[in-house]
């Protein structure tokens, strides 16, 4: 298992280095590793990819669209 883990993990230095820039992760990307923590919390080691500025830029465009989605306009009679 430890092997497997050295070989996973030196397979993202390498792509790393020939990705010069950052890769996107789409929402489900974000949910699998979600999942993956909730199953076992004493991975978060492994994340080295997601730093504490990604979090808080998703946690930003999360407000951000719940406060669009709730100042839309509605249509009709105001309540």
């Amino acid at each position: 298992m430890e092997a497997e883990i050295l070989i996973l993990r030196h397979q993202l230095n390498i792509q790393r280095r020939h990705v010069p820039k950052r890769v996107p992760f789409s929402a489900m990307d974000r949910l699998i590793f979600v999942g993956l923590y909730r199953l076992v919390p004493n991975t978060i080691k492994a994340f080295t990819i997601v730093t504490p500025d990604t979090v808080i830029r998703w946690h930003r465009a999360g407000f951000r669209s719940y406060w669009r989605w709730k100042s839309r306009h509605r249509c009709g009679r105001p309540t």
